[in-house]
């Protein structure tokens, strides 16, 4: 019995392990490896189950035209009368009909046009939010990129510094230098691993960030160093113009606005009758009397006039179109606004990184590289001391994380004036 036991427990154990191994092997295949932009964007579109809602909303909106925009149902009456009512063609038994309501001409077609129109509002605004999304994944790959920069740059300057903390334990040995250049050197790289930490938190973060971006696990990869665009060659007042034709937002807004005026004819045409037609049938039956009572059946044709009495209610719905019109215009003005005071803003940023990252390329970095092989000259041949190394190798490391840091600055603000012209990327101005 034991034996049995035994055997049915391995049997479950390699059962258990291979659904475990299964279940690892898909969790690796959906991870998502971060390194190339265009191809991490492309699973944010296809994976993020938030666009995926905002589209679905859009398909689903797109097949109210054609509910709206039919005929409504006809009604199909039967009646039968136990107490038969006597006529002059015979005994009246049953009666069958049907009636078809008919909205104004007009009215069914403004409804489509209103529907569809609502549904390309809301394909738009899939659309913004996509490009939302694409804003962050590239604020948050930026991020990335700046801080995988600056801890190459934290480990080269530790190692420096261990390479000068074992030079100047030689030289304190040997009698020609001073214990606290050891213990500088020591506490300068020991607030270097303070730094590590918050970059690895800043990275801890920024990968959970497109975790939930991309609705998978992520992995960091070396990132290669992105090209910097350049800066807008139009004028603010054309880059206002080619937000105004690209950003979804406009163009939902735009589209808003014939919706509006759709709703606005619609309203008015609710102040016009609808129609009925109807068509009865009289099943008859025959009769001893009157010589008449044939039994012949007989069939009536009629018509109904909807009459629109209660105007009050009609002409608040016409009131109401009437001001989303000047919402959605209101709307407009506002989104103009906004492109010209952010476009102007993100122009200035741009040109003051560039003339930050140009200082840093061209004067500060080879400045501080020379003063650097100079001061490292004179403490070789001992005609400076430990203190002003450190100094300058420090100064070198700050000038190196602030070119960084720029770099990745002017990426994040043309990231944004990306997301506010409604561009993929900013070489698509030229």
């Amino acid at each position: 019995m034991s034996s049995l036991f035994s055997r049915r427990g391995g049997w479950l154990l390699l059962v258990l392990l291979a659904f475990g191994a299964a279940d690892a092997a898909a969790r690796q295949a959906d991870t998502v490896r971060v390194h190339d932009l265009p191809a991490l964007l492309s699973v944010l579109y296809d994976a993020n189950p938030g666009l995926r809602a905002a589209r679905l909303q859009a398909e689903a909106e797109a097949t109210r035209r054609a509910q709206v925009s039919a005929l409504p149902d006809p009604t199909v009456m039967l009646t039968y009368q136990p107490f038969p009512v006597l006529t002059a063609r015979g005994t009246q038994r049953t009666q069958l009909r049907l009636e078809q309501p008919i909205p104004f001409p007009g009215k069914l077609g403004l409804r489509g046009e209103v529907a569809a129109l609502g549904a390309e509002v809301a394909a738009h605004q899939a659309e913004a939010l996509a490009q939302d999304l694409a804003f962050q994944a590239k604020q948050a790959y930026y991020e990335l990129y700046r801080l995988q920069r600056q801890e190459a740059l934290l480990r080269a300057f530790q190692t420096r510094l261990r390479d000068y903390e074992e030079v100047a334990a030689t030289r304190y040995a040997v009698g020609e230098g001073m214990q606290q250049a050891i213990l500088k050197a020591q506490l300068e790289r020991n607030t270097l691993d303070q730094r590590l930490l918050d970059l690895a938190r800043r990275r801890r973060t920024a990968l959970e960030t497109l975790g939930r971006l991309l609705d998978r696990p992520v992995v960091l990869d070396t990132l290669p160093r992105p090209a910097l665009p350049p800066l807008p060659p139009l004028p603010d007042e054309a880059l206002v113009q080619v937000a105004r034709r690209t950003r979804p937002e406009a163009t939902a807004l735009d589209v808003d606005a014939e919706r509006a005026r759709a709703e606005i004819d619609l309203a008015r045409r609710d102040f016009l009758p609808d129609f009925g037609v109807s068509l009865t049938y009289f099943d008859i039956g025959a009769a001893d009397v009157p010589p008449t009572a044939t039994g012949r059946d007989a069939l009536a044709v009629g018509v109904a006039v909807k009459v629109p009495l209660q105007r009050g209610r009609r002409h608040a719905r016409l009131e109401e179109a009437r001001l989303r019109q000047r919402q959605v215009e209101a709307r407009l003005d506002d989104l103009e606004a906004a492109f010209r005071t952010t476009i102007a803003d993100l122009r200035s940023r741009l040109e003051r990184e560039r003339d930050q990252l140009d200082l840093y390329r061209d004067v500060l970095l080879p400045q501080a590289q020379t003063t650097l092989e100079a001061t490292l000259s004179a403490y070789t041949t001992g005609r400076t001391g430990f203190l002003d190394l450190l100094d300058a190798e420090r100064m070198l490391f700050t000038l190196q994380t602030g070119y960084e840091d720029a770099y990745a600055r002017y990426l994040q603000a043309a990231a944004a004036l990306e997301r506010t012209l409604g561009l993929p990327t900013l070489a698509d101005l030229e």
